[in-house]
């Protein structure tokens, strides 16, 4: 199950296109790094707020840049469409609607996962003694 899971994902990954997830995964792996950091420094009482609000802003960019990566996919689909000399038949057109929706989710759920770290990560600052 986990290496379907896995496999799944990595595919998910390619089919989104290289050039919009490979960025996107950049900006996941540097918050999962920041949290890391950000918990081991609260364990030393010392967090860094310039750190927990990068995790913040990081996932406020990689929502925009899921964004912006779908209407620029969008746009590309919808020039193919309009320039092809045959029609397209609505499984094709629903196959690319998918495709370009896939980086505006990663980009939604690397949001997501930010704003819950920084949360997160604000409650336990203000219950630890300073």
């Amino acid at each position: 199950m986990k290496i379907m899971l896995a496999s799944s994902l990595i595919d998910l990954h390619f089919e989104g296109g290289p050039v919009f997830m490979f960025p996107l995964l950049l900006m996941l792996i540097t918050n999962i790094g920041l949290v890391i950091y950000s918990i081991l420094g609260l364990k030393k009482k010392t967090l860094m707020p310039k750190y927990v609000e990068a995790i913040k802003q990081i996932g406020a960019m990689a929502s925009v840049f899921g964004a912006l990566s779908t209407l620029i996919g969008l746009m590309q689909a919808f020039n193919w469409l309009e320039n092809s000399k045959e029609g397209a038949s609505f499984q094709v057109i629903m196959g690319g609607m998918k495709v370009a929706i896939i980086t505006a989710m990663y980009g939604l759920f690397i949001f997501f996962v930010s704003m819950l770290a920084y949360i997160i990560l604000k409650l336990m600052s203000k219950n630890s003694p300073a």
